[in-house]
């Protein structure tokens, strides 16, 4: 009698790679549409999206709220610089560089599926191995990230080990994602994280794994807002949504490579990109089905700036006082601490109710 294995074709041969380290499809993740595209993209989703939750402490909320809205503002003069021809870019690369180093991680707080939300993307990428993949998005982060809408300040000719980058995108609003890498070349792992003044606190893991056709590119993502401030953005613009899309792009431009599609720029960085208008015109279309709401985000995120403007002048009065031996630095704080709050929590209630007003009008 013949071996049991001589009966098996020659012409058929097994394919059993080893399963991805996530599955979008694994019950407790729901299905987020998305672009499937040439390179089976999916995306599937547990937890508060896309409404998302606030993550940390009231103080932690607080220091993150006053880290984003410094990044902030320098982000839109780097926005601003980088694309108004003849103008020096202000911050600098080497500002840029100084910066991310003075910033803390600042990875999800609660429970995955309450206060954290849960993403799993994955795609195809035929002809390519994990480690011709994972090369690739090491050695051309500019052309990854920029295909999903993020440039990488200062600009980066490979990413490294422990490496801070700044990446900024045009919004709604332009803005910067302030992130720490961590490469793992043995098992073909790249993982983000977050840092002090992001919108989301977050961290996730890109995984070259390898399939019956060349490479499965699974990424693995838990994030939360990181102030309540987030909360005033969702209302025109979705946080998570520009994350679905930016991250979609960066995965077929690393499919392009391999499948006669080399030049796919997906949303890329320019300030008159298609994609990014398209997200302008939708957030102008949102303020004008509801101006009421509008009206609301603004007050609201206008009490945001007093609270953290209070908090400033009350946390340089009391390390004065610190400084100069006086007792009373830490009531100082306190009580400006307490005064933000109720002029924060003011400004919700007068935003609810100016809201309610214009939408009687309109």
């Amino acid at each position: 009698m013949l071996p049991v294995d001589a009966y098996r074709p020659a012409n058929f041969p097994v394919c059993t790679p080893a399963p991805p380290p996530a599955d979008p499809r694994a019950p407790g993740l729901n299905p987020v549409k998305a672009d499937a595209g040439p390179n089976q993209f999916e995306i599937g989703v547990q937890g508060p999206d896309p409404d998302l939750a606030v993550g940390g402490s009231h103080d932690q909320q607080e220091h993150q709220r006053d880290a984003l809205l410094a990044l902030a503002t320098r982000g839109f003069a780097s926005y601003l610089t980088g694309h108004t021809p003849g103008t020096p870019r202000y911050p600098s690369d080497g500002d840029v560089s100084s910066i991310l180093q003075g910033l803390q991680p600042n990875p999800p707080i609660g429970e995955v599926g309450r206060e954290v939300t849960r993403a799993v993307y994955q795609s195809d990428i035929p002809n390519a191995t994990p480690q011709e993949a994972y090369d690739h998005f090491v050695q051309n982060p500019e052309e990854v990230f920029g295909a999903g809408g993020m440039e990488i300040r200062p600009p980066a000719q490979r990413l490294e080990d422990g490496g801070r980058y700044m990446l900024e995108t045009g919004g709604p609003p332009p803005t910067w994602l302030p992130v720490e890498i961590r490469l793992d070349a043995d098992n073909h792992a790249i993982t983000i994280n977050t840092l002090d003044g992001h919108v989301l606190r977050g961290t996730q893991t890109f995984t070259f794994t390898e399939s019956c056709n060349g490479t499965t590119l699974t990424q693995d993502a838990s994030f939360q807002a990181s102030t309540p401030l987030v909360g005033d953005i969702q209302e025109l613009a979705s946080v998570s949504g520009g994350q679905h899309n930016a991250w979609e792009n960066a995965h077929r431009e690393i499919y392009g490579q391999f499948n006669g599609d080399q030049g796919y720029t997906g949303i890329g960085t320019s300030a008159v990109s298609p994609d990014l208008i398209k997200g302008w015109g939708q957030m102008l279309l949102t303020i004008a089905a509801d101006p009421g709401n509008f009206t609301d985000v603004l007050i609201d995120s206008g009490g945001e700036l007093a609270n953290e403007t209070i908090d400033q002048w009350g946390g340089w009065a009391g390390d004065a006082l610190d400084w100069a031996g006086i007792p009373g630095g830490g009531v100082v704080r306190d009580v400006t601490d307490t005064i933000g709050d109720g002029l924060s929590a003011g400004a919700d209630k007068a935003g609810d109710f100016v809201e309610g007003v214009v939408d009687f009008v309109f």
